[in-house]
């Protein structure tokens, strides 16, 4: 997989839309990004292969804790938050 265009990474709507799809995908159940990916089913494992999906895309990984703790939609806005503090610093 190619890394998303700049544009489409700092789309918060764009990477969650694309994080919640990914998610549901994997665990093989509807998801919304209010929905909390060990309560739908999820585990390390799958964690681990929406994590590969996610570093594949944007370049960069998620934050577990956050996705196993909060919502799907919040662990896919730590995505948004990590890219736009690398550009500016970068």
């Amino acid at each position: 997989m190619s890394h998303m265009a700049s544009r489409d990474v700092h789309d918060p709507v764009a990477v969650e839309r694309m994080v919640v799809e990914w998610a549901a995908q994997i665990l093989e159940e509807p998801a919304s990004a209010q929905d909390n990916f060990l309560d739908l089913g999820g585990h390390s494992m799958l964690a681990a292969e929406l994590n590969q999906r996610v570093f594949d895309t944007f370049g960069a990984e998620l934050d577990l804790q956050l996705l196993f703790e909060k919502s799907i939609g919040e662990a896919a806005g730590s995505i948004v938050s990590h890219l736009n503090s690398t550009t500016q610093n970068g």
